[in-house]
């Protein structure tokens, strides 16, 4: 008569500690994964939080160097007390048009000077160009307002905007008041004081 062969269950491995003792091997439990994949996560936020900041820190120096670049491109020109501030909006971050990104905005300083627009002009061309811009063009010949650009060798631009502030203020008050503008153009244009504005753009010319 055939007598069947008992198998014996395969036994699970174990290890031995050092004091000889076998002991059954635990498999990795969930609370295994649960810290290996936390300790992953935290340690990828932290590189990415950390590639972040020193963007940040690169776009604020670059910021500042352009503002302090256009500072001194204003303070080259070296104009004095006879030139009033009225405005000024001057920034380092380079701004690009929402419509046109070929396109950049310039920061901007407006003055009052209490002389004529030819005058004006013919001083401020003159420090414009010792502070080492070139003259490049006069878009719009023989308008009320006198406009020329510079050019530095660094491939930085100032636009120089000049008009009889008289004039201006005339036609502006006239176009608020939806007044004719017939006695306006009997105005001479070459009157004082002037109002200057001056742009500064260490990207482009193209506003």
């Amino acid at each position: 008569m055939a007598t069947t062969k008992k198998t014996t269950p395969s036994k699970k491995p174990s290890k031995t500690t050092k004091a000889g003792k076998k002991v059954k091997a635990r498999p990795l439990t969930w609370r295994f994964y649960v810290v290996t994949e936390g300790i992953f996560l935290v340690s990828v936020a932290a590189v990415v939080v950390l590639a972040l900041f020193a963007s940040q820190m690169v776009a604020r120096q670059n910021a500042q160097a352009r503002l302090d670049r256009i500072n001194q491109i204003y303070a080259s020109l070296n104009l004095d007390d006879t030139y009033l501030r009225a405005n000024s909006h001057v920034f380092g971050d380079k701004r690009v048009y929402e419509w046109d990104k070929s396109r950049t905005y310039s920061s901007e300083q407006d003055y009052i000077k209490g002389d004529t627009v030819s005058n004006t002009v013919a001083e401020l061309d003159a420090k414009i160009k010792a502070a080492g811009f070139g003259f490049i063009d006069e878009p719009y010949p023989g308008t009320k307002a006198t406009q020329y650009h510079y050019k530095s060798s660094k491939g930085e631009y100032i636009r120089l905007t000049v008009e009889s502030k008289p004039y201006w203020d005339a036609t502006s008050n006239a176009a608020v008041m939806n007044q004719s503008l017939e006695n306006i153009d009997s105005m001479d244009p070459n009157a004082g004081p002037s109002k200057i504005t001056i742009k500064v753009n260490l990207d482009d010319n193209n506003e």
